[in-house]
């Protein structure tokens, strides 16, 4: 019973519109509220760091961890960075393109993707995305 509860709420946040019904809409879904949706879990995510640094650590070397550990916090806020950069905010497509190029919040290094996310966030009118870019291709073609 209480596992269907939480079925329905969940989908319930994650699948209703306004246009579902001619009720006012209970949250707002726009890129904008889901960017600041992952800053939240961003700023929680970085408060947990020296917790995390520190437990990672110590389980490394008690039990010869090789997988890193992340937080909850930190995969709401890629969540809603990936969220929000889908629906074309320039400023979470930023923060995408960042993740991947220096493997932050939980993210692989993938410079194809970082690329990809750069490029849109500069298609988009992302002030520094083109200076990233440039700085990037620099430093990948000369190390």
């Amino acid at each position: 019973m209480m596992n269907m509860q939480y079925f329905n709420t969940v989908r319930t946040l994650l699948f209703h519109t306004p246009y579902n019904d001619s009720a006012a809409p209970v949250f707002d879904f726009s890129a904008e509220h889901e960017y600041q949706r992952g800053l939240h879990f961003e700023q929680l995510a970085l408060s947990e760091h020296y917790y995390m640094f520190m437990h990672k650590n110590i389980l490394q070397s008690m039990h010869k961890l090789n997988h890193p550990v992340i937080s909850s916090h930190t995969r709401n806020a890629i969540w809603y960075f990936l969220r929000s950069a889908l629906r074309g905010y320039p400023e979470a497509e930023f923060k995408m393109g960042i993740g991947y190029l220096n493997g932050q919040l939980g993210l692989d290094r993938n410079y194809a993707k970082a690329e990809r996310w750069l490029k849109k966030a500069a298609q988009d009118g992302h002030p520094d995305a083109k200076r990233c870019l440039y700085h990037a291709y620099s430093e990948l073609a000369f190390s």
